[in-house]
């Protein structure tokens, strides 16, 4: 009988002890996969803040939408100027008061509830860093519509018009000079301009930044929350990025002065931004796609398989694309073999560019009206396997 008992313990040791190996070999398995790479593998949408610091604080910020499926993306401008109601310091301010140098946690924050999107990384470069930056890349290809003549530390310096290489010096005088003769609105595309011949320049020198013998030093440059092996899959993933199909937005609204600061306030309490957010998603999902829809179209997910929470779960996807999802629910019946996409708008296009997200085939036309507010309505079925349909 004894010996029973013993026998019984043991088991049941035994068992705790290989429970713990395995939530142990879990946990350290969780912890080697790359974020980035996990987004990269499951075709995310990847936002990233590119800040530029001057003298402590942003000078310029773009947030990077980035789709992996077909490596388009765009660039959101958020000037440091963007007056808000600062809940943190209650009174209304500009942005950039709660930037601290080299963490941009409060101001991301605050970007991130502006926006309606989720930052998942930021990549900040100061004035040395940048300039540092712009030499390794051997210069930075830019369009000049008017010529700069300017003095930077007591040495002249002048710029034609038209196309020309900066170095990382002329880079940082291009970024910090104000042309007397274009107006405030134009200072947006100058910024952009900058950042997106920057992307260009990260793409064609992808292979060389990333060597063994470079890259320590381009990680040096960048003060970032990603560790040093994400940085460089993020740099090497943006190696892909279709630098010159990059879709440009801007936080639009109305300057004014608020104890003695010139603030940009968005338009319509900042709804407008967030409709951008989810247009411009909305683009990068369509490859051929030349401009951004001017609606945010709506979807209702239907679940026609026996899997519980997965109508939810695929919600949580168009979601993340800027889709706004208005129902969630179950389809007549819960044995449906293909996913289908039912388009109750009348545009093919927008209903295959929603049907791409999850790579579905099966789109139709409602055949019945319906008092469903939804513009599209997908019917999932055994075919999808919580990411995508597959065969």
């Amino acid at each position: 009988m004894a010996r029973s008992i013993v026998d019984k313990s043991m088991v049941f040791l035994i068992a705790i002890v290989m429970m713990i190996v395995i939530a142990v070999i879990v946990m350290l398995a969780s912890l080697r996969t790359d974020p980035v790479d996990a987004a990269v593998q499951e075709e995310r949408i990847i936002n990233v803040a590119i800040i530029l610091e001057r003298n402590g604080k942003p000078a310029a910020t773009e947030i990077l939408l980035y789709y992996p499926g077909n490596a388009r993306a765009a660039l959101l401008d958020v000037p440091a100027e963007t007056g808000l109601i600062i809940k943190s310091l209650n009174r209304v301010d500009s942005i950039d008061v709660l930037y601290e140098r080299g963490s941009p946690k409060a101001y991301l924050e605050e970007i991130q509830r502006l926006t309606g999107a989720t930052i998942d990384w930021y990549l900040i470069l100061d004035e040395r860093s940048l300039s540092s930056l712009v030499d390794l890349l051997d210069g930075l290809s830019l369009f000049l519509p008017n010529r700069v003549s300017t003095v930077v530390d007591e040495t002249p310096v002048v710029l034609p018009s038209g196309f020309t290489v900066l170095d990382g010096r002329k880079t940082l005088m291009y970024a910090g000079y104000r042309d007397p003769e274009v107006a405030d609105t134009e200072l947006v595309s100058k910024r952009q301009s900058l950042y997106q011949a920057l992307l260009r320049r990260l793409s064609e020198r992808s292979a060389f930044i990333l060597r063994d013998d470079v890259y320590p030093a381009i990680q040096g440059l960048f003060t970032t929350n990603l560790k040093p092996e994400s940085l460089k899959r993020l740099l090497h993933e943006l190696g892909r990025l279709e630098s010159d199909r990059i879709v440009l937005q801007r936080l639009s609204g109305a300057y004014r002065a608020v104890e003695g600061k010139q603030l940009l306030f968005p338009h319509y309490d900042g709804e407008l931004v967030k409709d951008i957010v989810k247009q411009s998603l909305n683009a990068l999902l369509n490859a051929d796609a030349t401009a951004i829809a001017d609606k945010v179209f709506t979807i209702e997910i239907l679940n026609g398989t026996p899997v519980r929470g997965l109508a939810q779960k695929t919600a949580e996807i168009f979601q993340s694309f800027g889709y706004e999802v208005v129902s969630v629910g179950n389809a007549s019946s819960n044995y449906i073999e293909k996913t289908s996409i039912v388009d109750r708008y009348g545009d093919r296009v927008a209903a295959t560019t929603v049907a791409n997200v999850i790579r579905c085939k099966i789109v139709e036309d409602e055949a019945i009206p319906s008092v469903s507010p939804a513009d599209f309505v997908i019917i999932l079925g055994k075919d999808f396997n919580g990411r995508n349909c597959v065969d």
